[in-house]
């Protein structure tokens, strides 16, 4: 690959990031790292998306197939994102959650000290410890609630893919393995959510055009490209049922989506405060690193866009990469002085207001109410369109999930999208009656009902028939706990 050689002195006096290992770069992951575990552990629990994919994989690992015994509305990448960790966790004898949270907080730190070092490539003038601070947290504070999400994985890839493009985009010295493992780790964001291609996608354009030449990218290009082949193939021999499934998701869950106000509002609202206080700081240019995550961060707000949901978790990558480039630019000397500490308050005070609103806590009522009126360990499934409702109380409970699907949110999506449809008709129907099915085949302790949800549901016969041998046993404030008319009161 061409590239430009980096100047002696220019070097030299970078040293807070050339040496990624620097003092702050070392106190910030350390207390950052300490900080996650603290948050996962004692107050906020792995969420309600990951506590049902570790489901997933543990119903896989026992023999179920996916897409056929035990049904994901995602692409199998989801499952199998988890899917090692999980196995590890049972290999050890240990609880899933305590893996898959050291499994990111390891991730976050790996991604942390990759971007400095990759970041120590670029011909900075001056380093300041801004960027080695910065970066452990957006990597494991930051997301909170959203921890262990697909999201928070597509993140930890980012930094330095973008970071390698940077360097790319500058011309420096970035050797072909280095470029082939970025690409390769680009392709793995696109595995994880096809829509996150316009995240890496973008800054690739941009770079393109900076050197005039595609020839810099061409191993990563090579690379990401064999991910996603390896991904196709996995899918065609181990999950080709998804492929059947691909329809139906067009027809339910493609046609739901957010208010477009919203939806314009929710996901641009932290990054364009970043980008101002950004431009508040008045360098005399965006240096190529904070572009390359700003032209990132625009990819995830376009993905987010296209998905239509509103999810927090959908909000994360933008917002990341959004303070992650306010971030670098603070360590340019260019910037006016006066504005250094302001501005790095104000960012401060971002990043704390999107980490409150990413505290999402499960109503322990529920779980209180379970261990309150079923037996040990009980087998449970929910009555509800929403996946929250069995998730993650039912793993919080020491529970057994007996459904062949987190919820009926199928069913929810075909009424949405209008029963006329033919595929979403037949998919309504297939939804509601599998619950007649598993409670038939289970006979589950506990049927967690949404209250929201219930008087619709209860209308249909398979449904009916299938709750009457339970009773309601507890109520709290949006679930309704049913038990077994056989369990003693």
């Amino acid at each position: 690959m061409d590239g430009c050689a980096i100047e002696p002195d220019a070097i030299g006096s970078a040293r807070a990031l050339r040496n990624p290992m620097s003092i702050e770069a070392k106190v910030a992951a350390l207390a950052a790292a300490t900080l996650a575990i603290a948050i996962q552990t004692l107050w906020i629990p792995i969420d309600a998306d990951v506590s049902w994919l570790i489901t997933v994989c543990e119903r896989v690992l026992s023999g179920d197939r996916l897409y056929i015994d035990i049904l994901e509305v995602n692409p199998p990448a989801s499952v199998w994102l988890y899917l090692p960790l999980v196995w590890l966790a049972k290999t050890i004898g240990t609880r899933p959650e305590a893996v898959v949270a050291a499994g990111f907080v390891a991730g976050g730190l790996a991604s942390a000290f990759t971007t400095l070092r990759i970041a120590s490539r670029l011909d900075v003038p001056r380093a300041r410890p801004f960027l080695a601070c910065a970066l452990p947290f957006i990597a494991l504070v930051l997301p909170m609630a959203l921890f262990a999400q697909r999201e928070h994985a597509a993140v930890l890839l980012a930094l330095p893919v973008l970071a390698a493009v940077a360097v790319i985009a500058e011309g420096g010295r970035l050797n072909r393995r280095a470029v082939a493992a970025s690409g390769f780790a680009a392709g793995l964001i696109v595995i994880i959510k096809p829509y996150f291609l316009l995240a890496v996608a973008i800054p690739a354009l941009w770079t393109a055009w900076k050197r005039r030449s595609v020839t810099p990218l061409v191993p990563g290009l090579i690379a990401g490209g064999l991910a996603i082949a390896l991904y196709v193939a996995g899918i065609l021999l181990f999950a080709p049922a998804y492929l059947a499934w691909l329809p139906v998701i067009a027809h339910t869950y493609g046609p739901m989506h957010e208010s477009w106000w919203k939806l314009l509002l929710a996901p641009t609202f932290y990054p364009a405060i970043c980008i101002g206080l950004l431009m508040m700081l008045r360098p005399d240019k965006v240096p190529v690193l904070a572009m390359s995550w700003i032209l990132g961060a625009a990819g995830f707000l376009l993905a987010t866009f296209a998905q239509a949901k509103n999810y927090p978790n959908h909000l994360l990558p933008e917002a990341a990469l959004a303070l992650a480039a306010a971030a670098a630019v603070l360590d340019l000397p260019g910037v006016v002085r006066g504005r250094r500490l302001p501005v790095s308050l104000a960012l401060a005070f971002v990043g704390a207001c999107q980490m409150y609103q990413w505290v999402i806590l499960p109503d322990p009522a529920v779980a209180s109410a379970i261990k309150r009126v079923a037996p040990p360990t009980p087998s449970m499934i929910a009555l509800s369109p929403q996946l929250t409702t069995g998730h993650p109380v039912t793993r919080n409970v020491d529970g057994r999930w007996v459904g062949s699907r987190a919820g009926l949110f199928t069913a929810s999506g075909a009424a949405h999208a209008g029963l006329k449809d033919p595929i979403a008709r037949d998919a309504y129907r297939e939804d509601v009656d599998s619950f007649g099915r598993d409670v038939a085949a289970h006979s589950p302790d506990v049927v967690l009902v949404s209250r929201a949800a219930k008087k619709s549901l209860m209308r249909e016969p398979s449904i009916a028939a299938a709750m009457s041998p339970y009773r309601p046993a507890a109520v709290t404030k949006d679930t309704e706990v049913w038990v077994r008319r056989s369990l003693k009161r």
